[in-house]
């Protein structure tokens, strides 16, 4: 219950009778752990009680937010996101600099704090729209809650595996010290998708608030457009970059890194267009169509990574992330182009498209000269 499938559910259903019930289920999960943390001597008993307690913290604070972006408060949603990190930022540099705190207090320390301020401002931006008090239907909008929130969670889980079994390979074939050499390259290269990622939130905001299909598909295929173009803009910046900038930004060690990743640039480039194209199923709590697509996508990175990683390291690593990734995407494509009836030509950059990309250009120039 909860996540990222209340967008979808807040805007035609009762809030309460959705969040409520949420928060409950967050808190019960974290004390069926901690038992099960101790019952398995998994971790120590102060060990276990901070991480059950910061999961506690950040998914509360994840299921405001979910309503947030869900009523479209875009601004409010980005402040919660962002608030966490400057937080415990701030709280890094004031341990070790200031009261020279080395261990991992120094870290669990400031990642309280950004949580119980976060949660503290997320019930204050979501008072507006949740009453604290059940209504009528409360068990049929559970039951529907829980159907969608499975989906959902199936669906991020395989993504999850998807962008990061390599990952795990990896560091059972190379250790921790390389694995960290190449996660600096692909955090760089997935740095592109900032924009597909922007487009992914708003639309799939805007979906769930609407029944007008004919305008989702027609902004979908425009942002589609948009976003393959910027994202090959990116990647040959990235490119062209040269290694001692690398070098300069994150030690002389790193220099190379942008050469480890090589085969990932053709992965990335084709999973921003799935960034956008989930938007609009997820708006429509499509969820087979995405689960399918991330399944098979998952099924070819775990066979070529077991063949390829052995032998190729990182480039095996790349290869098979960028041929899982090129996957999804196909089928993605395929999906949307079969459900919606698009044409091939749809995706050619038109007249229209470069009067869009003017017009928001324009408008935002205008908006920063008013303040």
């Amino acid at each position: 219950m909860g996540g990222q499938a209340l967008v979808y559910l807040v805007p035609r259903f009762k809030v309460e009778n959705l969040v409520i019930p949420a928060y409950i289920w967050t808190i019960l999960v974290a004390g069926i752990s901690y038992v099960l943390f101790r019952y398995f001597a998994v971790f120590t008993w102060r060990r276990s009680a901070n991480i059950c307690i910061i999961s506690v913290l950040s998914s509360l604070v994840n299921i405001n937010i979910a309503v947030l972006l869900a009523k479209r408060q875009i601004r409010q949603y980005n402040i919660l996101n962002l608030l966490p990190v400057l937080i415990t930022f701030i709280g890094l540099l004031l341990c070790i600099l200031i009261y020279h705190i080395d261990s991992i207090y120094g870290y669990l320390y400031p990642l309280y704090a950004a949580y119980i301020v976060s949660l503290i401002v997320s019930f204050y931006f979501v008072k507006g729209h949740i009453s604290m008090r059940l209504s009528d239907g409360i068990f049929d909008d559970m039951d529907t809650a829980l159907k969608y929130g499975v989906g959902y969670q199936i669906f991020e889980l395989l993504q999850l595996l998807n962008l990061r079994f390599y990952f795990i390979l990896l560091y059972h074939i190379q250790g921790p010290s390389d694995l960290g050499l190449f996660s600096i390259g692909v955090s760089v290269l997935e740095a592109v998708w900032i924009l597909g990622r922007s487009v992914f939130v708003i639309h799939y905001s805007d979906f769930s608030n609407s029944d007008d299909q004919a305008v989702a598909v027609r902004q979908t295929v425009r942002y589609i457009k948009i976003v393959f173009v910027v994202s090959i803009i990116l990647l040959a910046l990235i490119a062209a970059c040269p290694s001692s900038v690398y070098g300069f930004v994150f030690g002389d060690s790193f220099a190379g890194v942008k050469y480890l990743v090589k085969w990932l640039f053709p992965g990335v480039l084709m999973y921003s267009i799935v960034l956008v194209i989930q938007s609009i199923y997820l708006g429509r709590a499509s969820y087979g169509r995405l689960i399918f697509a991330q399944f098979i996508a998952l099924v070819f990175s775990v066979i070529l990574c077991y063949l390829w990683i052995p032998r190729y390291f990182y480039s095996g690593a790349s290869a098979a992330a960028s041929v899982s990734y090129i996957t999804c995407a196909a089928i993605m494509l395929f999906f949307f182009i079969r459900d919606y009836k698009i044409h091939l030509s749809d995706f050619l950059i038109s007249r229209a498209d470069i009067d869009f990309i003017n017009n928001v250009f324009n408008s935002y120039l205008r908006r920063r000269k008013d303040s």
